[in-house]
């Protein structure tokens, strides 16, 4: 039998494969190639500025169609001549609706990877859930983004199933081995950072990630931790210097700290992995919408513990006192607290660095990220295989 032909749409802006994408494509890019000895898949995506039609994610065709009006037509005559059994499109509702319209024989699930999509400015409830409703699937990040879906669409019988993320645990060198450690201190060093303590937050620079919050902790965390030092990495845009009125008021903030508070440009992956060898916490600070955040998973498999508020996806990936610390009341008197309390102990970081290392090796690598995938995509002809027992 010849294996399924699986066919992953990614709208986003972005190219596939890149250096330089959102969390969307990173999925994608580190997911799709570890399930090809299974499937015969295709990923159809945009094209960039400097990029071919064509390119390979490992053994995986990629195919790039431009953007704009275009954009549907084009995808839509190469999955006629793919002929797929199965589409996942990636966030992307209305597409996805569309495309099942137009090929009513292929299964088409939609790989939610946020609320963004979902939200009434972008997808109305009422016709939303009329289009959900012809879907075979929804995939969605976390347990927590799955009952979005189904309390914003109340009475949606479309299969949601729960994939989460991963990470590659050989990107990453965990702090606190030899090669860690020594890693880190040439890097302190060469920076002139030696013997300060770092807390580090990675992402976008947006309302939602509560970069903010963080920053207002720092006077009362430097009157208890002098030497502690703040990396804020990231920008408002994916791989865009350019900066909004939240960033401004964020330097703003900054200013009156500038020994305490740095600013790094948006670092692409996995060169990210350098930042959290050399950080004693990672604060995750996110709103109550954070599906999963990749953030969380990355610092584990670096050894670092986390501090995150317990929202959204989040308490799905951190264990509250085992892997870091969760924050779950008043957050401007909660996180300086929890910072200080890791920053004063070396031996917690240590032993909550440990612990999240052997949860994202157990629980939150790629390999696992791909076999759940792989096998709902397969569900289609499982189905068929097991009705032709009765014909």
């Amino acid at each position: 039998m010849n294996p399924q032909k699986v066919a992953v749409v990614t709208p986003g802006s972005f190219v596939i494969p890149s250096g330089r994408s959102s969390s969307v494509e990173r999925v994608v890019e580190k997911m799709v190639p570890l399930a090809s000895d299974r499937l015969d898949i295709r990923v159809f995506g945009r094209t960039g500025e400097e990029a071919s039609m064509k390119a390979m994610l490992g053994a995986v065709p990629c195919c790039r169609v431009p953007g704009g009006s275009s954009y549907f037509p084009a995808i839509l005559r190469h999955l006629r001549s793919f002929r797929p059994d199965t589409i996942d499109v990636h966030n992307r509702p209305v597409l996805a609706y569309r495309l099942k319209q137009r090929l009513p024989g292929a299964e088409v699930f939609l790989s939610l990877h946020s609320t963004t999509f979902i939200q009434t400015r972008n997808f109305p409830g009422a016709s939303g859930l009329e289009m959900l409703r012809l879907l075979d699937g929804i995939i969605v990040n976390s347990g927590f983004l799955g009952k979005e879906v189904l309390k914003r669409f109340p009475g949606l019988r479309v299969p949601v199933e729960v994939n989460h993320l991963g990470v590659s645990l050989e990107d990453f060198v965990p702090r606190w081995t030899p090669s860690g450690e020594a890693l880190r201190r040439a890097r302190l060093s060469e920076f002139g950072w030696s013997g300060r303590k770092i807390v580090l937050f990675v992402g976008r620079l947006i309302p939602e990630k509560g970069v903010h919050l963080l920053l207002e902790t720092v006077p009362s965390v430097v009157r208890k931790q002098p030497d502690a030092l703040f990396l804020i990495v990231g920008s408002a845009y994916y791989s865009s210097p350019r900066e909004t009125a939240y960033v401004r008021s964020l330097k703003e903030l900054a200013s009156a700290w500038p020994d305490h508070i740095v600013f790094l440009p948006y670092t692409p992956y996995p060169k990210v992995a350098d930042w959290y060898n050399l950080a004693d916490v990672v604060v995750v600070p996110s709103g109550e919408e954070e599906a999963f955040g990749l953030v969380n998973v990355e610092a584990m498999a670096s050894g670092v513990p986390v501090i995150a508020t317990r929202a959204g996806g989040i308490p799905e990936i951190i264990e509250d006192g085992r892997s870091g610390l969760l924050i779950s009341g008043h957050v401007s008197e909660e996180l300086p607290a929890g910072i200080v309390k890791l920053l004063e102990s070396e031996e917690l970081c240590r032993e909550m660095g440990l612990a999240g290392a052997e949860i994202a090796r157990s629980r939150f690598r790629w390999q696992h990220t791909a076999d759940r995938w792989a096998r709902l995509m397969a569900r289609q002809r499982d189905r068929a295989a097991a009705a032709s027992i009765y014909l």
